[in-house]
């Protein structure tokens, strides 16, 4: 059963490769800027401690059409390891890395299964897309545990079972219809969509059709797949674990902030709650995820995870994210910053303000507090309100935080 179901996902991919193939890497890195997982834009999240190693080892498991060769291209000094199903997107791939030269970048046609007979190790492993279409996820993620190094990192993305809620009602009509991955069945799913309502789950919140629905091949990857499911954030710590990994956060908090969504005593209430049951509350809540980006680690780096309730985290070196900005009035000033669900609009203090202008990704919480701003409050008081900002400020996504001397 399981090869039968590979060989349709393979196929699947030889037919309507997806993502839509790119013609030019260079152009599409100065549109888009690098992908999320990179670690040249994720590396604070993947490594608080610091990388590594320079010349990272990286994979690409399930590259797709352009993955591997946007990685390698921002990444002239890692070796980057691209494997597929699929021979039409390991050529889309093969002809971006013949086109730029990308000499740091091997491509494979082999199922990430198989990934340990390469008896090789990995620093960075992406897998974005990929996990939730196989017969056996959990062995994938093992398989792909067990050639990751120590050290190692691994970027993750997974559909989202609330977000995701209408897609799930749309394909099971058109199974019922016998709707398969042929013209036929894309004229089926195409005449389909013109009688999807308004109210409908499988709209946007923008009242739009999702943008993947816009050609044929993003019709048959989203709603005439032959394997796929979705995970909520309980299915996604349960996963994380049996694989003997560690989930070490998601690649943006702010779709999973309580703050962004709650107020007054549900949110001291949601905000008593572990972490992982707040992130299940927001994200059963707004029904918004319909993705779920993340990165895991084995259980020797549990000591690099981001915590506030010791005072360890006073030693901690804070980094604004990309893309924030301070805006509004002394008396209504808020942070803002570009998100793929819309811009993210935090409230902030003046005094809060005060401790963010101090951030320049060197110094530690603590030498912040040293500052002559804060030099005035008792040691206690002072430790207390950078607690509460720089915790509300991780939930919300807008500080990342590396270690010192990292």
């Amino acid at each position: 059963m399981e090869d039968t179901v590979t060989e349709a996902v393979r196929k699947q991919y030889e037919a309507y490769s997806y993502p839509p193939p790119i013609e030019d890497a260079e152009k599409f890195r100065k549109k888009w800027g690098p992908l999320t997982c990179d670690p040249q834009f994720a590396g604070i999240q993947l490594w608080p401690e610091g990388r590594p190693r320079q010349d990272l080892r990286i994979l690409c498991a399930g590259c797709g059409s352009s993955q591997a060769a946007l990685i390698a291209l921002n990444n002239p000094d890692c070796a980057v390891l691209g494997i597929d199903l699929s021979e039409t997107s390991l050529a889309h791939s093969n002809r971006l890395r013949d086109k730029h030269s990308l000499t740091n970048l091997e491509l494979r046609q082999m199922s990430l299964l198989d990934i340990g007979q390469l008896n090789r190790s990995f620093d960075l492993i992406l897998c974005t897309g990929v996990l939730h279409h196989l017969p056996n996820p959990d062995a994938g993620l093992m398989a792909l545990a067990d050639v990751l190094d120590p050290s190692g990192s691994m970027a993750i993305m997974l559909y989202g079972k609330a977000g995701r809620a209408g897609v799930y009602l749309v394909q099971d009509i058109l199974r019922r219809l016998g709707a398969g991955q042929d013209a036929e069945g894309l004229r089926t799913a195409r005449e389909l969509l013109k009688f999807v309502p308004s109210h409908h789950y499988l709209i946007s919140p923008t009242g739009k059709l999702p943008h993947d629905l816009a050609d044929d091949a993003g019709v048959v990857d989203m709603l005439l797949h032959p394997q796929d499911r979705a995970y909520s954030v309980p299915d996604i710590m349960e996963f994380v674990a049996a694989a003997g990994l560690i989930f070490f956060g998601w690649s943006d908090n702010a779709p999973y902030c309580a703050d962004r969504y709650l107020s007054g005593e549900m949110l001291e209430r949601v905000l008593a709650l572990p972490a992982a049951e707040q992130w299940a509350v927001i994200d059963n809540l707004t029904v918004l995820n319909d993705r779920h980006d993340f990165f895991v680690r084995k259980p020797q780096s549990t000591r690099f995870l981001t915590r506030f309730d010791t005072n360890d985290f006073l030693s901690y070196v804070p980094h604004v994210r990309s893309g924030v900005k301070l805006a509004g009035e002394a008396n209504a000033l808020i942070l803002t910053r570009p998100s793929p669900q819309g811009e993210v609009i935090t409230p902030i203090s003046r005094s809060e303000a005060l401790l963010l202008e101090q951030i320049d990704g060197k110094k530690s919480i603590s030498e912040i507090l040293s500052h002559a701003l804060f030099t005035r409050s008792e040691p206690e008081q002072r430790t207390n309100f950078a607690r509460a900002v720089c915790e509300r400020m991780w939930r919300s996504g807008n500080l990342l935080f590396g270690r010192s001397g990292s």
